[in-house]
């Protein structure tokens, strides 16, 4: 009768394996599930890692190298330069050129959120309504956003030249004016000029966001105000105005970061003149860093600004950003 072999217990299964060394009886350690999921993850972000580190922060790290440096052309080849304390700021804030495009920068910025709230709430307001070519209306005042800045510069410096510019001409042919007007030679229209023509190209991306919002107001609301006989004018200010706020909070948050940085606009329309009379914080500092002086540091540090303000920007738009989604999560509980 045959019996079933015994597995070895104790000391005889302890000879056994001394016995055959070749047996693997190393348990290796392997990844969990869990584990290679977030292996693989952190294998994906490395590119995206890597091209904000050389498209944004490397750029940002030696800009502020820059405006702690006393540079020249001679020394910017290298990486670094003798250390100039605060003086590129001091010169920053005591040169009549660069607090007039700072505070002209901050005018220009909140001239043109005006005008792009007050046209893009108007357009939005209109398009919520039902009328005949309301979608090509639609289509069509996106145009603007769809075109480079420096192209639309470049229109509207033909568009307002005083020698057969099309505003001459039509406010000449309409009897407005009798002469031609010198919209880009004179200081204070050219101001008028670029701040006219970003509110243009700016009114599509309020119209836009301020439109979705107001898709998101509830038709019992509107219907419930018009009952009780509220009129448009109250309906709008104390019903529609307080849902979506939080959606004009942030849109012109974001308005303010796309404008305060603006130039290209500046460049293709007149370029900083006349007479630096428009010269704003980005354009100014160009002039400074490439202009005949080279001076790199005192360029920097006017362009650091700018940095302040989007360091300022950034967490408000995050605490408004969240602010909004809790109000909505709780209008929706």
């Amino acid at each position: 009768m045959l019996r079933r072999p015994t597995q070895p217990t104790g000391k005889a299964q302890a000879e056994a394996v001394a016995a055959f060394p070749s047996v693997d009886t190393d348990v290796r350690p392997r990844l969990s599930g869990w584990r290679r999921q977030q292996l693989a993850g952190w294998l994906f972000l490395v590119p995206a890692i890597a091209y904000l580190l050389f498209t944004f922060a490397l750029p940002i790290v030696y800009n502020v190298m820059l405006g702690f440096e006393r540079t020249s052309p001679a020394t910017i080849g290298n990486f670094t330069a003798p250390f100039a304390g605060i003086d590129n700021y001091r010169f920053v804030f005591n040169d009549p050129s660069s607090r007039d495009a700072i505070v002209r920068t901050f005018e220009f910025t909140f001239g043109s959120l005006l005008g792009q709230f007050v046209i893009g709430f108007a357009l939005a307001l209109l398009f919520s309504l039902r009328f005949p070519g309301r979608t090509i209306a639609r289509s069509l005042v996106i145009v603007p956003w769809l075109l480079p800045l420096i192209v639309t510069g470049v229109i509207f410096k033909f568009m307002f030249q005083a020698e057969g510019g099309a505003v001459n001409q039509l406010l000449m042919n309409v009897g407005v004016v009798d002469h031609r007007i010198q919209w880009l030679n004179d200081p204070h229209l050219a101001f008028w000029t670029i701040l006219m023509a970003n509110i243009w190209l700016g009114i599509p991306f309020f119209t836009l966001l301020l439109y979705s919002a107001l898709q998101d107001v509830p038709v019992e609301v509107r219907e419930a105000a018009v009952i009780d006989g509220a009129g448009p004018w109250q309906r709008l200010r104390l019903i529609i105005v307080p849902i979506i706020l939080p959606v004009i909070e942030v849109t012109l948050l974001l308005g303010f970061v796309f404008t305060v940085k603006v130039f290209d606009l500046v460049v293709g329309l007149t370029g900083g003149g006349p007479a630096n009379s428009t010269q704003l914080i980005t354009t100014w500092s160009y002039n400074l860093s490439f202009g005949q002086n080279g001076t790199f540091g005192e360029g920097a540090a006017l362009n650091n600004v700018l940095l302040v303000l989007a360091l300022i920007c950034s967490p408000l738009y995050l605490l408004l950003s969240r602010g909004s989604l809790r109000r909505s999560r709780g209008a929706d509980g």
